[in-house]
């Protein structure tokens, strides 16, 4: 050993830095890899399942942000020691990415062994964590699982089962745990597919932007419309958001689409000066940080009045970083666009933020109008909803009005703006300017 070595800690620090992580002191991939192999391949291997546990800490950069990263880094650690807690000693507990944990435990004695682990593990990872500063935080875990040589017998394929399957439970819901099994395979495949088609699709002008008009509850005036995209796929047809939505904002594909719908819909309504336009804006728009200077560019080069502009923006972006999204609320607000909260009545802590930020407007979730017609319950919801956005200043726009019984409960309550296909589905820019000149026909 050279003084170098001695006074760097040596060579074995070193060799322990390249495969332990610093702040949980837990093996990082490369080691839990070669660990995986060799496992697979004593000869052992065979007689007893061996299972690979995949484990994310949900909403952990929420976490990182409201407490700070020195809280995240000990959020981290507390769930290493609650990890290590429910495993024997000839497991391995690893640490392979930011928030994201997978433990091999070998030797398992049929399926009771297995859920007993995954129920030790998600009533450890449950309990609260009280930092030093005396906050609390929750963190939950998501957990995918993947079992050999059921599922895979080779350490690379067996990873990948239970990064599907951990896919999976995180589509289910804060907390939840699932098996592999073998159509996650074609569904990733399938994932990936359409994720390659969406690349392609960005330039190759397959988008179409739709209108659906927005009303005056008690006059039907046309006082604006919202934007609404649509991808006709050259095989799977014309597909909605919920189809391909999702995979642009876990790709990040959905910031240039964003993008196009902005520009497209500011460009369309900058030719109809009587009437407004919404646009949804997405959560990953929000994290890429662009996200004002796009809208002001796009104002700038289509020459819409900021005030003819509405942005819709859903509780998530909210929560996800309070601090962030009242920061860029404000600059949006600061350019005179309107803001207004979509699908209200679905979150839990919606009357927070319409005390906090800064909102022109919210949206009834077409749920609670869909349900006007046989809900008592719905009829209370959507009146205290209307109620609420009356003591706070704020227009009510209520979506997804299919009947006159619907239209006339919000008339009797004093809505401010419907929208529906009772009053007019999604259309073209060419069956917009039809509809508006029929509309003046009969007026």
């Amino acid at each position: 050993m050279t003084d170098a070595d001695d006074a760097a800690g040596g060579p074995w620090k070193s060799e322990y830095l390249a495969l332990h992580d610093p702040v949980t002191s837990l093996p990082n991939r490369l080691l839990m890899m070669e660990f995986l192999a060799g496992a697979l391949s004593s000869p052992q291997a065979g007689q007893r399942s061996l299972a690979v546990f995949a484990l994310d800490i949900d909403n952990f950069r929420h976490l990182n942000e409201t407490f700070g990263l020195a809280a995240g880094d000990l959020i981290l650690a507390e769930t290493a020691r609650r990890i290590r807690r429910c495993v024997r000693d000839n497991d391995l507990v690893s640490r392979v990415g930011a928030d994201e944990f997978v433990v091999v435990a070998t030797g398992l004695a049929g399926a009771k062994a297995v859920e007993g682990l995954y129920t030790r593990l998600q009533a450890a990872l449950s309990v609260p964590v009280t930092l030093p500063s005396g906050a609390v935080a929750y963190p939950q875990a998501d957990i995918g699982i993947a079992l050999s040589p059921l599922d895979a017998s080779e350490a690379g394929a067996l990873v990948q089962c239970a990064d599907l399957a951990l896919m999976r439970a995180k589509d289910d819901g804060p907390g939840a745990c699932c098996f592999f099994s073998s159509d996650m395979n074609e569904e990733l495949t399938g994932r990936r597919s359409l994720e390659g088609d969406l690349r392609r699709a960005i330039t190759a002008d397959e988008f179409v932007l739709l209108f659906q008009p927005r009303c005056d509850a008690k006059t039907l005036e046309l006082l604006g419309v919202e934007a609404l995209i649509r991808w006709d796929h050259p095989q799977l047809g014309r597909l909605v958001p919920d189809d391909f939505v999702p995979i642009a904002e876990k790709s990040g594909l959905v910031i240039p689409l964003g993008e196009w719908v902005l520009r497209k819909a500011c460009d369309t309504i900058s030719r109809l000066p009587d009437l407004n336009v919404s646009v949804n804006v997405s959560v990953v728009q929000f994290r890429g940080g662009e996200l004002v200077g796009t809208v002001e560019s796009v104002l700038k080069t289509t020459a819409l009045p900021p005030s003819r502009l509405e942005l819709e923006i859903t509780e998530s972006v909210l929560i996800e970083n309070t601090e962030k999204a009242l920061d860029v609320l404000g600059r949006l607000k600061s350019l005179g666009v309107r803001l207004s909260m979509d699908d209200f009545g679905t979150g839990y802590s919606s009357l927070g933020y319409l005390r906090t930020f800064p909102f022109d407007a919210l949206k009834i979730d077409r749920r609670f109008v869909g349900d006007l017609d046989h809900s008592k319950g719905a009829l209370a919801i959507v009146q205290a909803i209307l109620g609420l956005g009356r003591a706070l200043g704020l227009q009510v726009v209520a979506e997804g009005v299919e009947t006159q019984s619907q239209l006339d409960y919000l008339k009797a309550d004093s809505c401010d703006e419907v929208q529906g296909f009772y009053l007019g589905r999604p259309m073209t820019e060419e069956a917009l300017h039809a509809f508006i000149a029929e509309r003046r026909l009969v007026s």
